[in-house]
């Protein structure tokens, strides 16, 4: 009976010899992506004066808000390819800035106007300018100018 117990002792204290002193324990959580983009016109951006010549007249700000951590790009597009037209009767050209950037003409489909390649938290504002030449009254057929530009944000 003495041997059953110190035998039962010696693997008792074996057992607690090995016994950790320390432990881990993994935390952890998960952030989405967060995209999203809101676009705000200036009051005169649906009243444009089309007998002037503005070169760089704000037309809207655009809102951006990104978590990304590969960065985003602003992508635009206009339903017309950079006209103002009316109906299918007469048209004025324009060109876009985004972000302070060169003039550009829009086309249909989508072209990067901007790239933030650093990853990060991001709640910026963007100001839109438009240009175009614009014509007397006399030199336009009468009616309502109108084009739509869509402004995207994507992860790079």
């Amino acid at each position: 009976m003495l041997k059953k117990i110190a035998t039962a002792g010696i693997i008792l204290g074996t057992l607690t010899a090995h016994a950790a002193t320390t432990g881990n324990l993994l935390l952890s959580g998960t952030v989405a992506e967060e995209l999203a983009i809101v676009v705000t016109a200036e009051a005169g951006a649906s009243n444009l004066d089309l007998s002037a010549s503005p070169t760089a007249l704000k037309v809207a700000t655009v809102n951006e808000v990104s978590n990304s951590n590969t960065g985003y790009t602003i992508s635009a597009k206009s339903t017309n390819g950079s006209l103002l037209k009316n109906g299918s009767l007469d048209q004025l050209a324009y060109q876009i800035s985004y972000d302070g950037g060169s003039m550009v003409s829009l086309t249909t489909t989508d072209q990067t106007v901007k790239t933030q390649s650093t990853a990060g938290v991001y709640d910026y504002d963007s100001d839109v300018d438009i240009a175009y030449t614009g014509k007397a009254a006399a030199e336009m057929v009468e009616g309502t100018y109108t084009d739509t530009v869509t402004f995207t944000i994507s992860a790079i």
